[in-house]
């Protein structure tokens, strides 16, 4: 090689070396989800998460080794659970979150108070707010967080890999006009639903199922009577089994008023082996897509796994 040619690529290599560095440290601007901007001198890499959805993405895209704190019910990937925990919620505690030291804090607007952001903003830590609703707010979620931290490529293939494996379950999935009952809520906490809006909702679709409360708006309180009356032809719950006393699907398959109802019937009634895949919005709603779809077509894990003829 003439030292022409070595000079022109040492020189090509130090430009790209400069140019990476420079994308590293570059200021970066996100839209939250309550439409606020905001900006970094360069990508974060010290930040809490107080919703667990939140610390999922994070540790989606690779970014688990930025996060310095959680909030109390951020517990997957198991490995987080070692990290400093936060109180959240209305009772969020500001003097813990500053202690750690955080540019970043990201926080849902369904607890935390403008004075809390406030008090956050006013000693120098960049409140990111993070409210997914649907799949499609999910994907936002990803995007601005792989943004925040500088793993735009890292988001995407997340994203990438949620959007095929939901069209692979939709593709295979047929409609046959069966309806399916979110209980998000049970029935001695007062039942809550899953309507319209909602990434549950979605995943009914996904699965070829029409949601028995599609006419309710986003999550909402309902009654026995109205379940009933629905007479869904699946039931989903989300509660959590503690290993003492009936199972959620005991539970549910046990309630008085319910016996003629077609999904406690059939015992077409689904808990999942981790309920937050279902309850939270964050990339593992893809395998709460493969679980329900399994469960409805009674696909077992292993004939699942085994590979086509």
């Amino acid at each position: 090689m003439s030292r022409k040619l070595f000079a022109l690529l040492f020189a090509a290599l130090l430009l790209l070396c400069a140019s990476l560095a420079a994308a590293e440290s570059a200021p970066v601007t996100v839209i939250d989800m309550h439409d606020r901007e905001i900006t970094l001198t360069e990508p974060a890499t010290r930040i809490v998460a107080l919703q667990p959805s939140d610390a999922e993405i994070l540790c989606a895209i690779g970014c688990e080794d930025a996060l310095v704190g959680i909030g109390q019910y951020c517990d997957y990937p198991p490995t987080i659970t070692a990290l400093p925990v936060v109180q959240s919620g209305a009772e969020t505690n500001i003097e813990e979150i500053l202690a750690l030291n955080p540019q970043v804090v990201l926080m849902s607007d369904m607890s935390q108070s403008e004075e809390q952001v406030k008090q956050l903003e006013d000693n120098g830590v960049k409140v990111v707010v993070s409210k997914a609703t649907d799949i499609d707010g999910v994907y936002y979620a990803i995007r601005m967080i792989g943004q925040l931290m500088g793993k735009s490529e890292n988001a995407e293939a997340v994203i990438s890999d949620m959007q095929n494996t939901f069209e692979d379950i939709r593709a295979k999935s047929a409609d046959e006009g069966k309806t399916v009952y979110f209980e998000v809520s049970p029935l001695q906490w007062g039942l809550w639903t899953a309507g319209s809006g909602t990434f549950m909702d979605e995943l009914a679709t996904i699965c070829g199922l029409t949601n028995a409360f599609k006419d309710v708006n986003d999550w909402a309180a309902i009654s026995e009577e109205q379940v009933i009356a629905a007479d869904p032809d699946y039931i989903v719950t989300i509660t959590m089994y503690y290993g003492e006393g009936p199972t959620p699907v005991e539970e549910i398959l046990g309630r008085d008023g319910w016996q003629d109802m077609k999904a406690v019937k059939e015992q077409n009634v689904f808990n999942a082996s981790d309920s937050n895949t279902l309850s939270r919005p964050a990339p593992r709603l893809k395998d709460a897509a493969v679980e329900l779809y399994n469960f409805i077509h009674q696909v077992e894990e292993s004939e699942e796994a085994a590979p086509a003829a």
